[in-house]
């Protein structure tokens, strides 16, 4: 067994690939591991790109497309790490997160999943570990206005653990699917990510899954940098999916209206 399998999910995201690749390589030095991508029907050459430059990846390339979810669990099948690291491929891998990680799930025996803290790509914090989603807090982030959001600032900071969850280690109900660092046996347990939603939810789900059998905590001395395009996921068509699997998510987990 080697000690971590990396997980990748790219859909026309070339250029990104382009950062993300050497910097995971840099940072897998010393670990013994293997990466897997699943191409989602690209059309700007992300799968020649990594065929041509990094051909010790394990690439699976789709006909059809499939769900955020779906793509992680064709990797899953195939890995052969103690650890699991889901990702996007729009990450950028600060070294030495990657050891830190593994280090610290090693001395972690009882967690399950874990999280770096994420940062943005002028070094400033992204608050993406938070509490379990419900109605009135999905409205706030969705539909109040930047300048309004000032009244529910209390609630909105605690949603986003903005007081404990990024200082110290500490128990995170809801790790963003962004970068997940997951050990393999409990996610095999928990039969992977629910592939019913094709984007959004599939992280929460899983975190809940596992919490029926492990911890999720967050690792804040690991560092990495998310370089997501908010504006991409303003489309009408975007938030019907994120409606479909909200609604999908709450018939599954039960309503919380605050």
């Amino acid at each position: 067994m080697i000690d971590l399998s990396v997980s990748i999910v790219s859909h026309n995201s070339r250029s990104d690939l382009e950062l993300l690749m050497p910097s995971l390589k840099k940072a897998l030095t010393g670990i013994s591991s293997e990466v897997l991508l699943v191409d989602n029907c690209s059309s700007d050459g992300a799968a020649d790109f990594v065929r041509s430059n990094y051909p010790e990846v394990i690439l699976t390339e789709n006909s059809v497309p499939c769900g955020y979810g779906a793509n992680h669990n064709k990797n899953l099948k195939q890995v052969r790490g103690k650890y699991v690291l889901f990702m996007n491929s729009d990450m950028v891998i600060m070294p030495p997160a990657l050891t830190l990680l593994c280090d610290f799930m090693d001395r972690n025996t009882h967690v399950g999943l874990c999280c770096p803290n994420v940062l943005n790509p002028d070094g400033s914090l992204q608050y993406l570990n938070k509490n379990y989603p419900n109605l009135f807090d999905l409205m706030i982030r969705r539909f109040v206005p930047g300048a309004a959001k000032s009244v529910f600032k209390r609630r909105m900071d605690a949603y986003e653990l903005r007081e404990s969850g990024y200082r110290r280690s500490v128990l995170v109900p809801f790790v963003s699917g962004c970068f997940m660092f997951c050990r393999t046996g409990v996610i095999q347990q928990v039969n992977g990510f629910d592939e019913r939603y094709f984007l959004y939810f599939e992280d929460v789900d899983l975190c809940r899954k596992v919490q029926k059998i492990a911890l999720t905590m967050s690792c804040p001395q690991a560092r990495v940098v998310h370089r997501w395009e908010r504006s991409a996921h303003k489309e009408l068509k975007w938030f019907i999916v994120f409606v479909q699997s909200a609604v999908r998510y709450f018939n599954k987990w039960g309503y919380q209206f605050f």
